[in-house]
């Protein structure tokens, strides 16, 4: 069925809105477009990407010490 609404000029039927929105694991809102598309992580990205952000509420000054500090260990990991 959905790739029928994906080739057809038909929309879904309002009443599948939330079955598809529950089947896909997206909101209503994304599945109309409305708004974007929430990129999932992985559990190891998103306990990454939940650190990253917490760098960037610290002063502009930490931010900048951290960055040196993962440029300093990625330069020595890539050499081996």
């Amino acid at each position: 069925m959905i790739a029928y609404y994906e080739t057809e000029t038909d929309p879904p039927p309002g009443t599948l809105l939330v079955d598809l929105a529950r089947a896909l694991r997206v909101s209503a809102d994304e599945l109309l477009g409305l708004k974007p598309v929430k990129a999932k992580a992985s559990p190891k990205k998103a306990r990454l990407l939940k650190r990253l952000e917490k760098i960037e509420t610290l002063p502009a000054a930490d931010q900048r010490v951290v960055l040196k500090f993962v440029d300093a260990l990625l330069a020595t990991k890539s050499r081996r």
